[in-house]
């Protein structure tokens, strides 16, 4: 989601909302409701639809600090470009206000977070550069089950869980579940290719060297203890 102007035309008279939602941009709609002399029914729907859905998308995403700051501007942007009691009180523009000002909270609340979980900082924390190495020695796998961080770093089932809440929260790991396994996989930072080029060199050395070619010569290689 960008700032900058689209040039698309927000039509509210279009019988597609969705795909209106699709194809617009905040900047579009701003530029839209700016051309209304006050709200009418049709322009409120359509805009509260188009922050509901652009609010949840820019929480969902990885770390999106600069989609959750636009939203926020442009749901305030709103709200002084037509004031509530200049608004016809048949529309209820109020109710309209005071679940955006929830949705703005929402995604002011996800941006300080961010904020608070700086990636270089949280990496410095206890446990935390252990936790890097076991991502990293297994990044040909890619994923790493949460039973065998638990082996691996010999911590509590609630310490583990707090220390992936924490690194996740910062983007340096992504969680998912498949069946009844946990994963856990390197994201962010950790995802450079040098880190995981580094930890798979040291966890699998090899002897040899590379003819004319390209082609490795292969000579006695052993995995790392």
């Amino acid at each position: 989601m960008s700032s900058a102007f689209s040039n698309r035309v927000f039509d509210f008279s279009r019988d597609d909302p969705p795909r209106l939602l699709l194809e617009g941009e905040p900047e579009d709609l701003f530029r839209a409701l700016k051309a209304l002399p006050a709200w009418t029914a049709r322009a409120l729907e359509v805009a509260d639809a188009a922050l509901a859905l652009w609010a949840s998308n820019a929480h969902a995403r990885h770390r999106d600090r600069e989609g959750l700051a636009e939203i926020h501007l442009l749901i305030r942007r709103l709200q002084v470009l037509h004031p509530v009691e200049n608004e016809p009180p048949e529309l209820d523009v109020a109710a309209y206000y005071h679940r955006w000002n929830g949705m703005a909270a929402l995604v002011e609340n996800r941006a300080h977070l961010l904020d608070r979980h700086d990636p270089a900082t949280v990496e410095q924390r206890t446990h935390m550069p252990a936790l890097k190495r076991a991502l990293a020695d297994a990044a040909p796998r890619q994923s790493v089950r949460t039973q065998e961080l638990l082996e691996h770093l010999g911590l509590s089932k609630p310490r583990l869980s707090q220390l992936l809440a924490l690194a996740e929260a910062a983007g340096l790991i992504e969680r998912r579940k498949e069946g009844r396994e946990h994963w856990v996989s390197a994201a962010g930072i950790w995802c450079r290719s040098d880190d995981i080029a580094k930890s798979v060199a040291k966890a699998i050395p090899f002897v040899g060297a590379f003819n004319d070619s390209g082609m490795h010569v292969p000579g006695k290689a052993k995995l790392a203890a």
